[in-house]
């Protein structure tokens, strides 16, 4: 098995394409390294990529990196170190140092997956409000097949998870926009509202913030969409009683 901390030695970190544009579907990139695993299997690292890493909650992107004379069909992206590496199959042959390619992501599962990210930030206000104070996230994943929230609370009865529910889709509806803002440490208090699992932030110069205006901000480097229309409906598909609260599985109508 191949190290990653051996696969981004020396390697200067990934500018995070997806952090600035969760829309970008294709993008010219540059290969940095290729290390080849077993059988046709290898790692590839860029200098910028639209990859989304299995990190915060979310699963890997997957999609295609083409050069001239190979097609790198993307299974799994990992982030080590600030730098994001992407697992696959090569297919001609291997890539080349500082050879320039094209990266196509998968667009209907990141389209997906965005639009369930935003959808659990609009379920943690949801039990802001229900609860009536900041409930703290567990875990969380937000990709098919089984997307949930795993919540630090007393689990809710079907009452409460219907008013839940209705809550949430009443947002959808009012279609309020979601923004991206960027805002240094000493900008970070008074650019959160509603946040959940503030004790766990890892120190930071800057911090990325996603705002739902009038619902919450809060740090994030997930994916999402623009406006909470773009959802479509949140159904509350069931809860599960665990160690320390629940977990909440939803999906999209």
């Amino acid at each position: 098995m191949v190290s990653l901390h051996e696969i981004v030695k020396g390697v200067s970190r990934t500018k995070p394409l997806y952090l600035e544009d969760s829309y970008l579907k294709e993008y010219y990139c540059k290969v940095l390294r290729y290390v080849k695993d077993k059988g046709k299997r290898g790692y590839i690292v860029l200098d910028q990529s639209i990859f989304h890493p299995k990190f915060g909650g979310q699963p890997s992107d997957k999609g295609i990196i083409k050069g001239k004379e190979f097609t790198f069909t993307v299974k799994k992206v990992l982030l080590y170190s600030d730098v994001l590496v992407h697992w696959g199959k090569v297919e001609g042959i291997e890539p080349s140092l500082l050879e320039d390619v094209v990266c196509k992501i998968d667009w209907d599962l990141r389209y997906k997956v965005m639009k369930l990210h935003t959808a659990g930030h609009i379920l943690d206000y949801c039990l802001f409000k229900v609860y009536g104070k900041t409930i703290n996230t567990l875990s969380a994943f937000h990709g098919p097949p089984t997307p949930y929230l795993a919540y630090q609370a007393s689990i809710p009865n079907n009452e409460v998870l219907k008013k839940i529910e209705n809550l949430a889709n009443e947002i959808i509806k009012k279609g309020i926009n979601v923004v991206i803002k960027w805002v240094s440490k000493n900008e970070l208090k008074q650019n959160i509202i509603n946040a959940p699992n503030l004790g766990r932030l890892p120190e930071n110069d800057k911090y990325r913030i996603v705002m739902i205006d009038g619902l919450n901000a809060m740090p994030c480097t997930g994916t999402h969409v623009k406006n909470t229309s773009e959802i479509g409906k949140i159904v509350i598909s069931g809860v599960e009683e665990i160690v320390d609260g629940f977990k909440l599985f939803y999906s999209l109508g």
